[in-house]
């Protein structure tokens, strides 16, 4: 007995101590993960100066000023320069010139065009529109307090009108971005920009005050070039050229979209209370494709679809007049390796019943590279479950 208690006695201390220690050991890696973790930062962060919230008991007025607090020192003015060929001064030898049959001469022009932008992001993101970045040469950010830097096209998008720049900085005022999916129709919102900022002189945006006229529109937009935008949010805030690319923004002073175009009057002279802005869900995703690609990536299905005809009906006896038929695969295309065959009737895609192509568009609009189509279509008299993997579309050549 007592030699077993001897024993006890030396092995108790070096037991203690191992325990001990293991107990360090865990208490360091503890502390040394809630550290990293702490620095690792959001590409979005969630909240940026002081600001009134409209969730509270204060008046519209108050909400909007609160709102404006919050997002305006991030709204920035965006001047894009590009060349042109002009004529160059005529002088009286010039038209005589001209006159006996000599060319006019042709000069290099360097003109501005001007738009909005909002940054994102405190490391110096900046998310504008695409159209107000196009063939620009070079692209210049003016801060609130009329700094002006060189900004860095880091990606754009024609097809959702979108561009991320990026000028130096760190810890710059930034916008926080909401969530478009939770908008409702007839809530407040604003629109902060830099209309006609070359009429000013000062740097410091506007505000206009609206509401959410209507949510998922899709508009056909024929200014520059037919484009049809999808899934648009509609806002009778006064937008005004110079206005896109800048937020749109809730009470609560969130981002919920992007600023893109307006309705004007036959002449193009006045806002007639129909703007357009870009969800700002759409907007992330953008964001985070332009990030790590320097682009888009569209997405392939590898389908080939007609819309029903009562010839096609009758040939293949399909039960109802709703859907798209399969009418061709494309070679190793995602459809292909999900099983759909030629002749399938596609009636539903992610729960949605699909009535006709643009429907089929509709759903299918915003989805990225890697996500999965829930595809059910109808064959031979039955139903059949089919899922979908989106890849990137081919380059054309």
């Amino acid at each position: 007995m007592k030699s077993f208690e001897s024993r006890w006695s030396r092995a108790f201390p070096v037991v203690m101590g191992v325990l001990f220690g293991l107990a360090m050991a865990m208490l360091i890696v503890s502390i040394f993960l809630l550290v990293r973790i702490t620095k690792e930062k959001s590409f979005f962060p969630e909240s940026s100066g002081n600001y009134i919230s409209g969730e509270s008991s204060l008046s519209r007025q108050d909400a909007i000023v609160g709102a404006r607090r919050r997002v305006s020192p991030s709204v920035v003015s965006v001047t894009a320069y590009r060349t042109q060929l002009v004529y160059a001064s005529r002088g009286w030898d010039e038209w005589f010139q001209q006159f006996r049959g000599r060319m006019p001469t042709l000069a290099k022009q360097r003109y501005p065009s001007y738009g909005s932008g909002v940054i994102v992001n405190p490391d110096g993101y900046i998310l504008t529109n695409e159209h107000v970045i196009r063939d620009a040469e070079e692209i210049y950010v003016t801060m609130t307090d009329s700094t002006e830097v060189l900004a860095t096209l880091i990606g754009r998008t024609p097809e959702f009108d979108l561009a991320l720049l990026r000028i130096e900085g760190r810890n710059l005022p930034f916008a926080p971005l909401g969530d478009s999916d939770q908008l409702e129709i007839g809530e407040t919102v604003i629109a902060i920009g830099s209309p006609f900022t070359y009429l000013f002189n000062d740097t410091q945006p506007t505000v206009t005050a609206g509401v959410i006229s209507a949510l998922h529109r899709d508009v056909k937009q024929t200014s520059r070039a037919v484009q049809i935008f999808k899934n648009m949010i509609q806002t009778d805030a006064v937008v005004n050229p110079g206005n896109s690319g800048g937020p749109l923004v809730s009470a609560d002073g969130l981002v919920v979209g992007i600023n893109t175009f307006i309705f004007s009057s036959s002449s193009g002279s006045s806002n007639i209370g129909m703007g357009f802005a870009i969800p700002v869900n759409t907007a992330k995703m953008v964001i985070d494709e332009l990030r790590q690609y320097g682009r888009f990536r569209n997405v392939w299905t590898g389908l080939i679809v007609k819309e029903l005809t009562p010839d096609v009906i009758k040939q293949l006896a399909i039960p109802f007049n709703t859907g798209l038929v399969v009418a061709q695969l494309e070679q190793g295309g995602p459809a292909e390796e999900a099983g759909i065959e030629v002749g399938d009737v596609i009636i539903e895609i992610n729960g949605k019943t699909i009535l006709d192509a643009s429907q089929a568009e509709r759903v299918i609009f915003g989805r990225q590279v890697g996500d999965d189509l829930e595809v059910v279509i109808w064959r031979d008299g039955r139903t059949l479950d089919v899922k979908l993997k989106l890849v990137e579309a081919k380059e054309q050549t």
